[in-house]
């Protein structure tokens, strides 16, 4: 909330005092681009731009610190500083690129490919969300057309961020919500669903009891000393 509230200041500021502050964005290859890596994200374009990218940026911070409050800072900073950086390496020469579309799909990107990768029932549902609130963003990885002339959208910007997102959320798969058991949920209440009296009853238990054995049996050969 408060990166918000800062780029909303920023952004009314500049158009009160004609600063042109949206000229330290990330210019690829170039020594002063190096300076847009830190404070493109809290440049935009318009107010348009800006709205564009506070709410995506609100609902996913505020799942990253949600379910990885040890790590939300970090996790933010690195996909922050390696969006940045692949769009100044790959970003078209002389461009400005500005706003913290980015650092969005860096977000969403984590929280997909988390939801995706781990056994976590809130993470799932979370990526069902994403991808109803914001199942076209996918669009916005590849080069495309500018509606109006002189404006374009930096797609690169929005692919070096996924990018990031998705091998971090490869990197931080150890780390926030513990992946729960479905299987073993799973089984265990179709088991309580079954009535004594019903065929299948004895059928299922007895299933479930070999499917353990087998399994203690394959730990324990792992336990054994190799000769």
């Amino acid at each position: 909330m408060v990166f918000i509230v800062f780029c909303w200041v920023i952004l009314l500021f500049d158009f009160a005092y004609q600063l042109d502050l949206n000229d330290w964005g990330i210019h690829p290859r170039t020594v002063r681009g190096l300076v847009g890596i830190v404070f493109s994200p809290f440049l935009h374009g318009g107010p348009g731009h800006l709205f564009s990218n506070s709410i995506p940026f609100l609902v996913s911070g505020a799942f990253i610190f949600h379910f990885f409050p040890a790590d939300k800072w970090r996790i933010i900073g690195i996909i922050w500083f390696f969006s940045g950086l692949g769009v100044w390496l790959y970003g078209k020469f002389i461009s400005n690129h500005i706003g913290a579309s980015g650092l969005v799909y860096g977000m969403v990107s984590f929280l997909l490919t988390s939801g995706i990768i781990r056994k976590n029932k809130s993470l799932s549902a979370v990526v069902l969300l994403l991808i109803f609130l914001y199942g076209s963003m996918v669009w916005g990885v590849f080069p495309q057309i500018p509606v109006n002339p002189g404006e374009s959208i930096s797609w690169e910007g929005h692919l070096a961020g996924t990018v990031a997102g998705v091998i971090l959320a490869y990197v931080y798969r150890k780390k926030g919500p513990e992946d729960d058991k479905f299987f073993e949920e799973d089984e265990d209440e179709d088991v309580e669903s079954l009535h004594p009296d019903d065929p299948f009853y004895h059928q299922t238990i007895i299933d479930k009891e070999q499917f353990n054995i087998q399994y203690h049996l394959k730990d324990n050969r792992d336990e054994l000393p190799k000769i």
